[in-house]
């Protein structure tokens, strides 16, 4: 057993200096080091500072205060949190897009492929089977990570116009709320937040493994205007839940999507080359069911992803993980 933990042990110290070693090589701050770190957002990939991430692997609430800092309920304890001193951006904004590209054109980090649609939105649930993992996490392994989830957001379908997003998320490989390099290669299941506040929030991080069926769900309370995103292993039901006070700010875009973050290849995609949304359920505040209109979005295709939207309203996402996109690790 001793031989064994050591074993582990020299493998996480590897992958933890060869990341860090990576990050100094490229001389940038613009990707996840040891200050900022990536989550999957409405925007693409948001970048929070480590002094605002809550890594609390616990149900949680969030409440805005007047002065643009939150109150965070966890357990017994409720707390002030001010601002976050750090802004968050976006690597991939229109603003700053180009100046990371000229800095290493052979990555990127945002939503590749969605369904979106909008309306008077007041519930949403989704089901997924995981997916067979990728076949790579990057030059340096975990590097790489990749995400699926069904989410609600105030942005009216405008790709980056939301102040926030609901998400339950499958993913796999390094993240804001995953940092330990030994839960790098595995898929897990989790809800979390990020705030006007400038803040990040992971809650329980379950392990899941392929093959399993997982739903992830954002309703309305009857307060009209707290929020609980659920992210649920089906075969036992254990859940990560996360609520936020939204403070009137309804959601009125609902999708269901598939990004990555530090992709350098299409091996960075699981190898099973798709995942359908199926059991897509959309109501709206007043608990009436909603036929939606999806609409395709397609902000990658070099990995040849698609979105088939069916009869039966399932959503399929598929990609290629075998093309040359631009180089194979």
């Amino acid at each position: 057993m001793q031989q064994s933990v050591s074993a582990t042990m020299r493998t996480s110290l590897r992958l933890t200096l060869a990341i860090v070693a990576f990050d100094v090589a490229r001389g940038s701050t613009d990707v996840d080091n040891d200050e900022w770190v990536s989550f999957p957002s409405a925007h693409g990939a948001v970048l929070i500072h480590r002094d605002c991430i809550h890594r609390l692997n616990d149900n949680f609430h969030v409440e805005g205060s007047k002065d643009g800092g939150d109150f965070l309920s966890y357990g017994q304890d409720r707390s002030y949190l001010s601002p976050c001193p750090h802004a968050p951006h976006w690597p991939n904004s229109s603003s700053n897009e180009a100046a990371l590209q000229a800095k290493d054109a052979r990555y990127y980090s945002d939503w590749a492929a969605y369904a979106q649609t909008t309306g008077d939105l007041g519930y949403m649930s989704s089901d997924w089977v995981v997916p067979a993992a990728p076949k790579s996490t990057g030059p340096i392994p975990g590097m790489s990570s990749v995400y699926f989830f069904n989410g609600l957001e105030d942005g009216n379908g405008v790709h980056g116009k939301s102040t926030y997003i609901l998400q339950p998320v499958l993913s796999y490989g390094k993240s804001g709320c995953i940092i330990d390099p030994l839960n790098f290669f595995q898929w897990h299941l989790i809800s979390f937040s990020v705030s006007g506040a400038g803040r990040a929030y992971c809650g329980k991080r379950i392990s899941v493994k392929e093959g399993e069926s997982v739903r992830g769900i954002m309703r309305l309370e009857n307060d009209g205007h707290t929020w609980t995103t659920l992210s649920v292993r089906l075969s036992n039901n254990e859940t990560s839940a996360a609520s936020s006070d939204l403070k009137g700010k309804q959601p009125n875009s609902a999708y269901v999507a598939l990004e990555s973050m530090i992709n350098y290849s299409c091996k960075a995609f699981p190898a099973s080359g798709s995942l359908t949304f199926t059991a897509n359920v959309l109501r709206d505040r007043s608990g009436n069911s909603i036929s939606p209109s999806w609409t395709k979005m397609l902000r990658h295709t070099e990995c040849n992803e698609k979105v088939q939207v069916s009869s039966d309203g399932t959503i399929t996402i598929s990609w290629n993980s075998g093309k040359s996109y631009p180089i194979q690790v």
